[in-house]
């Protein structure tokens, strides 16, 4: 729910689309193909990334692992049928790709990632670990000659639990576990396999159980540390407290980065000298944006060097000097990248059209990097950057159908609210110029993105294109709490979880009413996550929906700290715990569920049975309410574990129940 997810950057489009008769559907959206984990060799000649078709036979998305050559752009696949292949990652010599796998393991029931290595001048596959319960996460030593890896630890209850003592104590975990958490650890082992060496061990973790994050590691340019993110617990609702570690490779010795008391996580080396960066919650509040710091062994909490920007960051990565970094992040309507020197220089980077999906590391000889992309009209394809002063190329063109199709244009739209300079975007029907011309009206349907730390913003959206092609207007509103306008903005969020937000929301929807001719007796309010909550919190407030789609909708807040994962990391929020007098009042009043006798407005609510980031609970009680108060409402449920149907089946199935019920009632 309030992950943020990287959404957008604005290069020309380099294949224009053709003009058709034919919108878009179903079966042009099941033809996409995905790219990701863009690894750019150190020499900057050649790209490894992830090629991912969905399969709806087996419902299932299969991954290749591709490799191209950039002045080529020659295509060759590494990899056929492989299952759970993830993490590609060069050699610092360059001569083979590693990469995790799923395999079998002596003594181990289920399959497990492991670490492989493939000799790109021939030759299968080598296996490296043999960890019991699989390999999490990984890095080559700068010398190309061992692995760190993280990996949790074996149950040390499995002979009591095998026997039926299986109780265990909850602490700050969800009501869907059914185990205690156990923590993971970090290991080192040769490049070409042996046996791995245990540098960690504790009740705290490199990673939480679930969701599942485990912790970037980062090399010293000597090889001789480690820096990795120490959670206090494997719960998310400890992570708070979260600090940076570097670990002394041979001796074991251990010692905070900064002496923060929390917040911060990706401590990276730079490639070349002593700077270390890491990203914490600017000023160590939870309820800021995301800072980057810069610091050095002993050098405490460092600088902010992204204080002029006054955006929230999502990923950087080193120059090869160690004196420049690259900064990611939203930025109005696109996602913009920034090239930091620290000597105090900043420089926005101009990408034109092209938003950045995914970004990987900087070619350590030549600066280069690669990062998938997208454009309002075209899907993820491949991308290479040569320096900061370059132009984007685009290397892949798998989604190059999408050209003979009639999208519909995204724009943006701005406005102001409550002394906020405000945004969203919007995209228009394909038929919208012939049809405005006739005097027609649209119906609108607003889709509110979730997070609330995420933004809408210009880049390829398929519900949007889907969702216009039936002809409506769709419209992505930025409300306060959103990443892309600045750290004040998204802070505004901070004890007014829904009513500033929804007057942001209703102002957006004034400047669209103004600027295009809606049909105001057919809007429909949707989203999934903090959207659903938006459109729960909507739907009580404002009486002129003919239609609501609720996904995963946060309804009431005591159910998100008792029974969620997230228990106390809501706090900061709203100031203090629910079940204390001086807060609940607050907790309660930015609840959904308060509202619920106010909504009229016909409801489609969707979730995910085993959800422990917005648990379903929150669904029922919904339902209930609306039901009982004779409001037309559907609930569907999924009977999978996450927060969204992880497979291609039943995430278009959402989509297509989501649409359905849209058209139900405004066509």
């Amino acid at each position: 729910m309030r992950l943020a997810i990287i959404a957008a950057i604005s290069i020309a489009v380099l294949f224009p689309a053709a003009a058709s008769a034919r919108t878009i559907d179903f079966s042009d959206l099941r033809n996409v193909v995905s790219l990701s984990s863009p690894q750019i060799s150190p020499d900057g000649k050649r790209i490894v990334f992830l090629r991912s078709r969905p399969d709806f036979t087996k419902d299932r998305s299969p991954s290749d692992l591709m490799l191209i050559d950039v002045k080529t752009k020659r295509v060759r696949q590494l990899t056929f049928n492989r299952r759970g292949l993830s993490s590609p990652r060069w050699s610092p010599d360059g001569s083979s790709i590693a990469f995790l796998m799923s395999t079998t393991v002596e003594g181990v029931t289920d399959p497990q990632e492991e670490i492989f290595v493939l000799p790109l001048d021939g030759g299968d596959p080598r296996p490296i670990t043999k960890a019991g319960q699989g390999v999490d996460g990984y890095a080559w030593s700068p010398n190309g000659s061992q692995f760190a890896f993280i990996t949790q630890d074996p149950n040390p209850y499995k002979k009591q639990v095998d026997a039926h003592l299986d109780a265990f104590e909850i602490g700050s975990n969800d009501y869907l576990h059914t185990e205690a958490a156990i923590p993971s650890h970090l290991w080192v082992i040769g490049s070409n396999g042996g046996t791995a060496k245990r540098l960690t061990s504790g009740s705290w973790s490199l990673g939480i159980v679930d969701p599942g994050v485990t912790s970037a590691l980062s090399w010293s340019p000597d090889g001789t540390k480690i820096a990795f993110d120490h959670f206090p617990t494997a719960l998310n609702g400890d992570t708070l407290a979260t600090h940076i570690d570097v670990i002394d490779v041979r001796t074991g010795k251990r010692v905070p980065l900064t002496g923060n008391s929390g917040l911060e996580g990706g401590g990276t080396f730079a490639p070349a000298g002593s700077a270390i960066s890491y990203s914490r919650n600017v000023a160590g509040d939870p309820t800021n944006g995301n800072a980057i710091y810069v610091t050095h062994l002993g050098g405490g909490p460092g600088k902010d060097i992204r204080t002029a920007i006054d955006r929230t960051i999502n990923g950087t990565d080193w120059a090869p000097s160690g004196k420049a970094i690259w900064l990611f992040g939203p930025d109005g309507s696109s996602v913009a990248a920034w090239y930091l020197t620290l000597g105090g220089s900043t420089k926005r980077i101009n990408f034109g059209s092209v938003a950045i999906s995914q970004t990987g590391p900087i070619a350590r000889k030549t600066g280069a990097f690669a990062f998938t992309g997208t454009t309002t009209n075209h899907p993820a394809e491949l991308y290479y950057l040569a320096s900061p002063s370059a132009t984007p190329i685009r290397l892949t063109n798998y989604n190059g159908f999408i050209s003979k199709l009639q999208l519909g244009k995204v724009t943006e739209v701005n406005w102001k609210n409550d002394g906020f300079a405000e945004d969203g975007v919007l995209t228009l029907p394909p038929s919208f110029d012939k049809l405005r011309m006739t005097g027609h009206r649209f119906p609108l349907v607003l889709v509110i993105h979730g997070g609330p730390q995420s933004a809408s913003t210009l880049a390829w959206n398929s519900q949007n294109q889907l969702f216009a092609a039936h002809g409506y207007l769709v419209f992505n509103p930025n409300y306060r709490g959103s990443t892309n306008l600045g750290d004040r903005y998204e802070h505004a969020i901070w004890h007014d979880a829904g009513a500033g937000p929804g007057r942001d929301v209703m102002a957006g929807i004034a400047t669209v009413e103004k600027a295009y001719k809606v049909d105001k007796s057919r809007v429909a309010v949707s989203g999934w996550s903090y959207g659903g909550y938006m459109t729960s919190w909507m739907t009580g407030h404002y009486n002129i929906w003919k239609a609501a789609v609720a996904g995963a909708a946060l309804n009431d807040w005591f159910d998100d700290y008792n029974v969620a994962f997230y228990v106390y990391t809501d706090v900061p929020w709203f100031g203090g715990s629910p079940w204390n007098p001086k807060y609940s009042a607050m907790w309660r009043d930015q609840s959904p569920i308060t509202y619920a006798q106010s909504i009229k407005a016909p409801t489609l609510i969707m979730g995910d049975i085993g959800d422990n980031n917005v648990t379903i609970t929150n669904s029922f009680k919904m339902y209930h309410a609306l039901k009982d108060n004779g409001v037309p409402v559907q609930f569907v449920a999924y009977p999978v574990h996450g927060h969204f149907p992880s497979d291609p089946v039943r995430s278009e199935d959402v989509t297509r129940r989501w649409l359905a019920w849209i058209d139900r009632y405004l066509r």
